[in-house]
């Protein structure tokens, strides 16, 4: 088995003006040693560079490896696109942060009217995030320079070549290998399609295995579905509002909080005008000033800690998201 390894540039940093100037590739055996590199120049459509060039660099941060007139005498994207299309066939894809390169080729195909390249890949950043859930420096010049990889920065085929020569040093660093780190995170690949693409995910974030946990983000993408689902109650004995903060705080905590109110037959509301407890523990919160200005009559305003003793809270309720969760990821962009 090989794997192909991709990076990309674009000489304006966006992904609907085909601006795909470069693609770079290396390819890999098995043991995740490069076979051969390429770079793949090409005449892009926008008239004018925005990212790459030295009148640019000072405000981008970013110089190619090429002139502008090096990309202007390339080919088109459309005369090298055959070639393109067939080192996909047969390989496993890999790349560092793929969602720009996913898009940058799609792009490309879009402009010219070509097919869109089918291929399932692996994400590199990806994998050491999983691997590593607590760092936050996780840019490709960072952990080259972390791991003393030597690479040619914004030159792609030494991006896509620095990018499997970190995959490789920092699984040797953690004594696994790419196979096992797949079974042991349970990571499906991106999809590329012609209705669109995904990134690739991982069951053991769902799963909560190996102290991994889905991010605020995606826990408000669950909280906002668990909101559109909860029961209606004709006449409820009290109405609940948490403040933004403790809607944040923990997923499964807020809702274990929710359920118990239902037990009680008490509702979750963000209607302040009809709420009747208001539950923070943020003394210069907002709407506290507004709900005490509305004089409503049966308001309570709470900490969480009070709520927690009356709403009869002891521990988290088990919730398996498993499904919303799946098919969130697998949603396809255009």
């Amino acid at each position: 088995m090989e794997y192909l390894v991709i990076d990309t540039e674009s000489c304006t940093g966006r992904a609907d003006d085909g601006s795909l100037c470069s693609l770079g590739y290396a390819i890999c055996d098995e043991k995740l040693n490069i076979l051969c590199q390429e770079d793949l120049l090409f005449n892009p459509m926008p008239k004018r560079f925005q990212v790459g060039d030295k009148k640019n660099a000072k405000r981008t941060g970013i110089t190619f490896a090429y002139s502008v007139e090096e990309f202007r005498k390339a080919p088109k994207f459309c005369d090298t696109y055959s070639k393109i299309k067939d080192l996909f066939k047969g390989r496993t894809v890999l790349g560092f942060s793929m969602s720009n390169d996913v898009k940058y080729l799609n792009d490309a195909c879009d402009k010219y009217s070509l097919k869109r390249i089918d291929y399932k890949f692996y994400d590199i950043q990806y994998i050491y995030q999983l691997m590593h859930p607590d760092e936050s420096a996780i840019g490709l010049k960072t952990l080259n320079e972390k791991y003393s990889v030597e690479y040619l920065a914004h030159r792609s085929d030494e991006d896509a070549a620095g990018s499997v020569m970190l995959l490789k040093k920092f699984l040797e660093a953690e004594g696994t290998t790419f196979k096992e780190v797949v079974k042991k995170y349970k990571l499906h690949r991106g999809v590329n399609s012609q209705d669109g693409y995904y990134v690739c995910y991982s069951d053991a974030v769902i799963e909560g295995l190996h102290g991994l946990k889905i991010s605020k983000r995606i826990q408000s993408y669950v909280f906002a579905d668990y909101l559109k689902n909860l029961p209606y109650v004709q006449k409820p004995l009290e109405r609940i509002c948490f403040s933004a903060k403790i809607e944040k705080m923990d997923v499964s905590f807020t809702r274990t909080l929710i359920d118990l109110c239902y037990e009680k037959n008490f509702v979750y509301d963000h209607d302040t005008d009809l709420i009747t407890v208001f539950v923070t523990d943020e003394k210069e919160d907002k709407r506290i000033a507004y709900l005490n200005s509305k004089q409503i009559k049966r308001l309570k305003i709470m900490s969480l800690n009070e709520f927690c003793k009356f709403i009869g809270y002891s521990e988290n309720f088990i919730y398996s998201d498993k499904q919303f969760l799946t098919e969130f990821y697998k949603k396809l962009t255009k």
